[in-house]
């Protein structure tokens, strides 16, 4: 390398493949006698050789085999004893604190953080998700079982006990867990009330595929779970009250009430509300010919009074506002082999 007497500043290498851990700089021929011939600095400039790359490695592996072994143990007490559904919720806390106390002591930056995050969802969250929402010998899974309970305790008459109050309470946090603690996060304020631990993880960029696989394959689980369990709320009740004079007064009763349980189980999820809307029209279909003509003629009957009565007067809300709300309980109908005797009924 030629160093001319104007020269700052000299490119010794550059574009190197390797990483040297030594610089040898020899001075062969010096100009003007060798006088005031010195190196006065040298700079690196570039990525340096790291070790991260490897203990990230690592540190996921221990991550997934503790991981896994807990999800292997905690479904195991769950198979043999439904109740072990109301630990969960507090399991998992203390799991995900625990790691994310780690990532924030330790990890140099978020890349490490969110594979940890990756790993710790697809070795505990996603196989614990599966094994709660699939059938068990009984036909029913245990989340089924645990949401049953809840609307069963909802629905009791009377004072609410302290006892009652704890349990959907307990139901609640683990619901909301199980919906926000995904790799991509709804929001950060609203998975840091459910109790996640997860946002730093996986709240920033460069999310992949992988992570949209997981969350949707396990609320698509969770959401199925809670559509089988109101369609067979709404199958009951249509058996005990499908004759009923107030059939049609009842029959949005429960609609509210399953839409608010809705609500506080799962919060403004889009996929729990169609989850919803899809367990009524389950039910629907499952009716007799004989019947599905009743009900259609009771809900054409209902709806044709309250738009009549609409139409004279316009309530607080508005008249569209209002015809809204009261629509929204019989829109399981469209789309059904019953929307054609409904609209016939209605003509």
């Amino acid at each position: 390398v030629t160093v001319l007497p104007s020269d700052s500043r000299v490119i010794l290498l550059e574009n190197a493949s390797q990483f040297w851990p030594v610089i040898q700089i020899r001075v062969k021929r010096c100009q003007q006698g060798g006088i005031d011939t010195r190196v006065r600095g040298i700079e690196v400039l570039g990525p340096k050789p790291t070790l991260w790359p490897i203990f990230r490695e690592q540190l996921c592996r221990r991550t997934f085999l503790s991981c896994t072994a807990l999800a292997h143990a905690w479904c195991q007490e769950i198979s043999r004893d439904r109740g072990q559904l109301l630990q969960l919720s507090g399991r998992l806390n203390r799991v995900l604190q625990h790691e994310q106390s780690f990532a924030d002591r330790f990890l140099p930056d978020d890349e490490v953080a969110q594979a940890l995050g990756r790993t710790c969802w697809e070795a505990l969250v996603k196989p614990l998700v599966q094994s709660i929402t699939s059938p068990d010998a009984s036909g029913s899974s245990p989340l089924a079982w645990l949401l049953t309970e809840y609307l069963e305790s909802v629905e009791c008459p009377g004072p609410a006990t302290s006892r009652g109050a704890a349990f959907g309470c307990r139901v609640r946090r683990l619901t909301q867990l199980l919906v926000h603690v995904d790799p991509d996060g709804p929001d950060p304020g609203e998975a840091r009330a459910a109790g996640s631990s997860l946002v730093r993880w996986e709240g920033g960029k460069g999310q992949g595929g992988a992570c949209q696989d997981c969350k949707s394959s396990s609320l698509w689980g969770i959401s199925q779970c809670w559509r089988g369990v109101v369609q067979q709320q709404v199958q009951r009740f249509l058996e005990v009250a499908g004759q009923a004079p107030d059939l049609v007064e009842r029959y949005c009763q429960v609609y509210q009430r399953l839409r608010r349980a809705t609500e506080e189980l799962f919060g403004q999820q889009a996929s729990f509300l169609l989850a919803l809307g899809q367990g009524f029209a389950g039910a629907l279909v499952q009716l007799p010919f004989l019947a599905a003509l009743h009900v259609s003629e009771q809900f054409a009957r209902y709806l044709d009074g309250l738009v009549q009565e609409l139409c004279g007067a316009a309530g607080s809300l508005g008249p569209p506002q209002r015809l809204q709300q009261i629509l929204e309980p019989f829109l399981a109908v469209s789309g059904l082999e019953l929307a054609h005797t409904f609209e016939h009924f209605y003509r």
